[in-house]
């Protein structure tokens, strides 16, 4: 027996009433880089984690009878060297003494913590947020106070990897995480789930004015500045809050809840707070039917092309047209675009839905080609998604094959955002485009700051004002000064330009005054579907 108590791997001990050391192998030389001698008849709380010390204290209290045990017991102790080691405890009460065995779990606590936190800010990642949402919810049921997640995220982060760069943008978020530390409860649990997106799990609230409160003091602690690369740096967010007061709440119902608010809030303009409340809960509700009854639209021939002319604003006829799609439910209203475009982009069906447009506007104009011998271009948008996906020549090829149009006579359209959220696969969709013959476009532009810079940052042929700049020219000296800029920048670089959303007579004079050859609106022509 006192050969193997000398050769155990395990670290073994007995523990009196006050929790000192007796008896003890070398083991805990080798696992510790403390002597026996050292240790024995010391207090263990003397080398405790203070974070585990009330639990320790807890396991190695005195029972009441013989022949007590505990088991599976983990805490940490301290290292000769410093550091510290986690040990896995199993003891039974005898005589008047613990005795006890513990084995060194460190390297797997390790890889578990790993597994469970974020590697760049060492804050918990979306698995450990979510356990610890669904305890607290748990708590719940014992009548504890309610549940809130706020979902943050930093408007201006994209923003500041473009400029400063990636490192800088891995250190502003480091930086970020060591403040909402700071400002928060030791109770609350800051997770990081990935990019520039933040969450906090925060429990015994009043109810939803604290934890309104809490997200107004996020915003409040951003504001201060950042001091990242020699300069001082002042960072927004949009923060999404759901408050859970119901014991049968589902966690991940809770971040969803939360991460529409902070949606909502992102779309006023940021550097605010939106708490989820009914209005949002219908909102999803409508979202989720519209979803649904899109993904069955195509099959049931709901969906059709219109093409909304472009004009020569001098009179002198059409000079082609723009592919737009809409939906007829049957038996009910038409959907609007901007309903049902944006919950494609996020499902992933505008890829079926874009492709579908092309194959049909490519058709129709081969239609108008052989019938009218007019070689006018028609242009088809592509969303981000779709220019994401890496495939646009060859889809763009396929349609161009399998229709017989000519490809002079198509025009692929990109949004300006789109161009910017996706610069490198814009640039290489739109060579890929060229070499194929296809005309390329930015679409809505002028409509961000980076617009005088884009165009030479792509292989691109025309500029479509954005109509937001239209709208703006009789009343807005910024947007009219904006909108000369741009056709100066069009007229100096040889670039096609037209001028969207024309809507009245004031417009269409303002705009031929700014020397915009081609325009495009309803008080010009509104879509038409071919008959």
């Amino acid at each position: 027996m006192a050969l193997l108590f000398e050769l155990a791997g395990d670290l073994l001990a007995t523990l009196d009433g006050d929790g000192r050391l007796g008896l003890l192998n070398p083991a805990w030389e080798t696992h510790l880089g403390w002597s026996v001698d050292e240790l024995r008849g010391q207090p263990i709380e003397r080398w405790v984690h203070p974070d585990d010390l009330e639990r320790t204290r807890t396991q190695l209290h005195v029972p009441d009878h013989e022949g007590a045990r505990f088991a599976d017991f983990a805490n940490r102790l301290r290292h000769k060297d410093g550091s510290w080691r986690w040990l896995l405890w199993n003891g039974r009460y005898q005589q008047g003494a613990w005795h006890a065995t513990a084995r060194d779990i460190t390297d797997s606590m390790q890889l578990q913590r790993q597994a469970l936190h974020d590697p760049l800010t060492r804050l918990p990642n979306r698995l450990l947020l979510m356990d610890r949402a669904r305890q607290a919810l748990a708590r719940l049921h014992r009548g504890r106070t309610p549940v809130a997640i706020l979902f943050i995220d930093l408007d201006r982060f994209k923003a500041i990897n473009d400029t400063l760069g990636h490192a800088a943008g891995d250190e502003l978020l480091i930086l970020v995480a060591q403040r909402l530390r700071e400002v928060l409860r030791d109770s609350d649990t800051i997770a990081r789930l990935g990019g520039d997106e933040f969450v906090i799990l925060a429990e015994d609230l009043e109810g939803d004015a604290e934890a309104i409160a809490v997200a107004e003091r996020v915003l409040h602690a951003l504001e201060e500045p950042f001091r990242l690369a020699g300069a001082d740096i002042s960072m927004r967010a949009s923060v999404g809050v759901s408050v859970a007061h119901d014991p049968s709440t589902n966690a991940e119902d809770l971040l969803s809840e939360a991460d529409v608010a902070m949606y909502r809030a992102k779309g006023s303009g940021g550097h605010d707070l939106e708490l989820f409340d009914e209005s949002l809960r219908r909102q999803i509700a409508e979202r989720l039917d519209i979803d649904d009854r899109l993904r069955h639209a195509l099959p049931r021939q709901e969906l059709h092309v219109a093409y909304q002319p472009q004009l020569r604003l001098d009179g002198r006829g059409r000079v082609g047209w723009e592919a737009l799609v809409r939906w007829h439910p049957h038996g009910a209203l038409q959907v609007e675009p901007s309903e049902f475009l944006p919950l494609a982009e996020e499902s992933r069906l505008i890829v079926s839905l874009g492709e579908w447009v092309l194959q049909s506007a490519c058709a129709q104009a081969a239609a108008w080609l052989r019938r009218e011998r007019m070689r006018l271009t028609v242009s088809v948008n592509l969303s981000a998604r779709e220019l994401a996906e890496g495939d646009v020549t060859e889809r763009v090829r396929a349609a161009l094959q399998s229709s017989g149009l000519p490809a002079s006579a198509l025009c692929i359209e990109v949004s300006e955002q789109a161009a910017i959220d996706h610069i490198d696969s814009a640039r290489n969709a739109f060579e890929g485009l060229k070499r194929l013959g296809v005309h390329t476009a930015l679409d809505n532009f002028g409509a961000g700051s980076a617009s005088l810079t884009l165009p030479g940052l792509l292989p691109v042929d025309m500029l479509k004002l954005d109509r937001t700049l239209i709208e703006g020219l009789d009343h807005d000296r910024h947007k009219r000064a904006v909108a000369n800029a741009m056709v100066s920048l069009a007229r100096d670089t040889r670039l096609r330009l037209v001028a969207m959303g024309i809507e009245s007579e004031r417009q269409l004079k303002l705009v031929r005054k700014l020397g915009c050859p081609v325009g495009q609106g309803f008080l010009l022509a509104p879509p038409q579907v071919p008959v």
